[in-house]
C-alpha cells in the first residue's frame, strides 16, 4: 500500500470583522458516502438546536461540526497494493469576533451600567477533501479507482445581545439582538470506477496489436459553503432632561467567510496489448512502467492439472527472452486464473490457481536467471475474469497465466487533477 498525504493550512479563507461602515455579500457557487442519512440527519439536528450555549471564559463559542471519517480511505490503507493519495484540506483557524465592552455613565447623579455584549469565538473550521485510491488489480487489467466524498462542517453562531436599560427618569434604552446563524454542513459523494482486464481476439499475428481496454475518468465536483454575515446593531444615543448625555452603542457586524473544497478528476486510462514475438498464445501489455506477459492456461496445462505441457516451454522461453533483455533491477509475479467451473482434483480454483503459478515459478527459476527471491507466485482463482464466464469462449480466455515485471524502484502514482488544474501526484 502506497500512501500519500500532504498538509496544508489555508489562510486566504479565514474569518474577518466587517468595518463599521462596510458590509460585502457573496452569491454562493455551486459518490462512496461516508456518512449514513441518519448520522447526517442527527449531526443537522444537533446544529440546529437552540440548546444552552457554551462560553470559554467571557467569550461565547459558536458550534462547530466535527470532521468526518472516510472510511473507504482508510480501509485503503490496510489494502497491500493499494496507493492512497490524500487530498487537501481546507483549514480556516479559530477566530474571535469582536464583543461590545459594558460602560457606566452618570445620568442625574447616579451611575448607570450599559451592558455590553460578550466576543464570540469560532472554533477551528476544516473542510475535507478526501482521498484517492487506486486498487491493486492483475496483471493485464486496469486497476478500479475511487474518488473519496468531500465534506465542509455546518456551524451556529449563537444569538448576542445588548440588554436593554432604563434610566432613573424612566428613559429606556432598548435592546439591541444580532440573531443566531445556523449554516448547514455541505458535502458530496464520491465516485467509484470497476477494474477493466483485456480480452482477446484468436487472429492477432506476432508482434501485432491485439486489442485494448479502457477505463473511463471519474469526476467529483467541488462543494461550496456560502459567506455569512451579521449586520451591525446601533442604538442612538440620549440626552436626558437634566442634560446628562448617554452615548450611542454599536453592536459590531461580522462575518464568516465562504469556504470551497475542490473538484477532483482521476484521467482515463487505456491498456493496450500486443502479441509477444516468438510465440502464438501469448500477450504482453504495458502499463505505467510495468509489463504484463498474458498466455492462455490451455496452453500451459491440461485441464483441471497444474503441470506444465510439453508445448508450455515455446511460449514461456519467448517471455524469459524477452525478460532478459531489460537492464534494470526487477521483481516477477505469476499469477494464476481460472474460470468459474468448480475443480474436480483441487479443493477450489483458488489452489488449482496457487499450483499453476508455482510450476511456472518453478519453471523461471531453473531457466532464468532471475533469483529465487524475486519471483513470487499468486493463486487468483476465479476472481478476476476477463470475459463472460457464461461461454467456453469466455472460460477460455479466462484461464490464464500472468507474469508481471516489475521494476524494484517503482512507486504507483495516481494521475489526477483537482479544480481542473493540473496536480498529477507526485
Amino acid at each position: 500500500m502506497t500512501t500519500s498525504k500532504p498538509t496544508i493550512l489555508y489562510r486566504t479563507l479565514g474569518l474577518a470583522l466587517l468595518s463599521s461602515f462596510a458590509l460585502s455579500s457573496c452569491a454562493p457557487e455551486e459518490r462512496a458516502g461516508f456518512r449514513d442519512e441518519e448520522a447526517a440527519s442527527q449531526e443537522t439536528e444537533a446544529v440546529d438546536q437552540d440548546d444552552e450555549d457554551t462560553y470559554s471564559g467571557d467569550s461565547l463559542v459558536a458550534e462547530v461540526d466535527d470532521p468526518v471519517e472516510f472510511q473507504q480511505c482508510l480501509d485503503a490503507e490496510n489494502i497491500d497494493g493499494a496507493t492512497v493519495e490524500w487530498l487537501d484540506d481546507v483549514v480556516i483557524p479559530e477566530e474571535e469576533l469582536e464583543g461590545l465592552s459594558a460602560d457606566t455613565v452618570e445620568v442625574d447623579g447616579q451611575t448607570v451600567e450599559v451592558p455590553g455584549a460578550p466576543a464570540i469565538v469560532i472554533p477551528e473550521r476544516v473542510g475535507q477533501g478526501g482521498c484517492l485510491i487506486e486498487y491493486p488489480a492483475p496483471g493485464g487489467c486496469l486497476p478500479a479507482v475511487e474518488i473519496s466524498g468531500s465534506f465542509i462542517p455546518g456551524y451556529r453562531i449563537p444569538e448576542r445581545t445588548v440588554p436593554a436599560v432604563e434610566l432613573p427618569d424612566g428613559t429606556v434604552l432598548h435592546e439591541l439582538v444580532q440573531e443566531e446563524i445556523i449554516s448547514p454542513a455541505v458535502e458530496q459523494e464520491g465516485e467509484y470506477q470497476e477494474q477493466v482486464c483485456q480480452t482477446e481476439p484468436d487472429d492477432a499475428e506476432e508482434g501485432d496489436h491485439i486489442a485494448h481496454v479502457y477505463r473511463p475518468h471519474i469526476h467529483r465536483p467541488h462543494i461550496y459553503a456560502s459567506r455569512s454575515h451579521n449586520s451591525r446593531e446601533n442604538r442612538l444615543g440620549v440626552t436626558t432632561e437634566s442634560g446628562d448625555r448617554v452615548p450611542s452603542t454599536r453592536l459590531p457586524s461580522y462575518r464568516v467567510d465562504s469556504m470551497r473544497v475542490d473538484s477532483a478528476r482521476v484521467d482515463s486510462d487505456r491498456l493496450d496489448s500486443y502479441r509477444v514475438e516468438g510465440t502464438e498464445h501469448t500477450e504482453y501489455s504495458e502499463h505505467d512502467e510495468t509489463t504484463s506477459y498474458t498466455t492462455e492456461g490451455d496452453v500451459l496445462f491440461d485441464s483441471d492439472q497444474h503441470a506444465l505441457r510439453s508445448e508450455a516451454e515455446t511460449e514461456l522461453q519467448a517471455i524469459a527472452d524477452d525478460i532478459g533483455e531489460r537492464d534494470e533491477s526487477y521483481t516477477i509475479r505469476v499469477e494464476g486464473h481460472t474460470d468459474d467451473l468448480p475443480s474436480q482434483e483441487y479443493a477450489d480454483n483458488a489452489e488449482l490457481s496457487e499450483q499453476r503459478a508455482e510450476a511456472v515459478v518453478e519453471w523461471l527459476r531453473d531457466n532464468t536467471t532471475v533469483s529465487s527471491g524475486d519471483v513470487t507466485a499468486e493463486g487468483m482463482g476465479e476472481d478476476h475474469p476477463r470475459a463472460d464466464n457464461n461461454s467456453e469462449e469466455g472460460r477460455q480466455q479466462n484461464r490464464r497465466v500472468v507474469i508481471t515485471v516489475i521494476p524494484k524502484d517503482y512507486e504507483p502514482e495516481i494521475d489526477y487533477e483537482v479544480d481542473g488544474s493540473d496536480a498529477d501526484a507526485q
